[in-house]
């Protein structure tokens, strides 16, 4: 082979060298981008799971507090209206013994009888 041969296969080499380099190159950027793309969908459906589990485990514990105080809210009202009806049982106890004796004492000036 001449000179001129040796180099022109010497070249043809370095190209095709290069050309199956910058291939693998773009294979390696292809594959990089994709594992990104992945890892960017995987955090996005990590973080998706862990807020929807944070809002469930949030309306539960809500659920408890509403469903507690209403307990507690509901005792309480029993026990206001237990001496609500206490309290309008002596008041009008007080009321009929005080209309009877108005009653008597009407009766007797009427009648004049001495207070």
């Amino acid at each position: 082979m001449t000179k001129k041969s040796l180099m022109n296969s010497a070249i043809e080499q370095t190209v095709k060298a290069l050309t199956e380099f910058e291939a693998a190159l773009d294979r390696a950027k292809a594959e990089a981008t994709e594992a990104d793309r992945r890892a960017t969908k995987d955090a996005i459906d990590w973080a998706e799971a862990a807020k929807s589990s944070a809002i469930a485990e949030a309306t539960e514990i809500a659920a408890r507090r509403v469903t507690q105080a209403r307990a507690e809210a509901e005792a309480e009202a029993v026990k206001i209206r237990a001496k609500a009806e206490s309290e309008l049982a002596a008041f009008e106890g007080s009321l009929s013994r005080r209309r009877t004796a108005a009653a008597e004492l009407a009766a007797r000036r009427l009648l004049g009888e001495a207070v």
